[in-house]
């Protein structure tokens, strides 16, 4: 897929959210919304879900494993909050998509419990 225009497509329905906000006057911190639409590592995140590993992503990365990790993570949560919501509304199509990205992503080092295997 094109990560550039999906990212375009994300930044730009981000940016209707922040008008509509404004527009109905709706309380809201801008950095807050600047924080929580960072599509910094959709790049990451999505070459670990094609299958690349920790150590080559670390090889072109910028970012520390941990952010890295905490991100995959977090993505994975929020796949699983999506095919929850798609499954409310009876979309199985949809949810079987979230399930499936979900998948791609739980694995290797990002899920392992503890590092400090005994």
């Amino acid at each position: 897929p094109n990560l550039c225009r999906i990212r375009s497509a994300i930044l730009e329905h981000h940016r209707r959210i922040e008008l509509l906000l404004q527009r109905h006057r709706a309380p809201m911190d801008s950095e807050e919304l600047q924080r929580i639409c960072n599509v910094a590592l959709m790049g990451t995140a999505y070459r670990w879900a094609c299958g690349a590993q920790l150590a080559s992503i670390m090889e072109d990365s910028q970012f520390q494993e941990g952010a890295i990790v905490r991100a995959i993570v977090r993505a994975e949560e929020l796949l699983r909050k999506l095919q929850d919501v798609a499954k409310m509304l009876g979309n199985d199509s949809l949810e079987k998509v979230f399930s499936e990205a979900a998948e791609l992503i739980h694995r290797d080092i990002a899920f392992v419990p503890s590092l400090y295997i005994k």
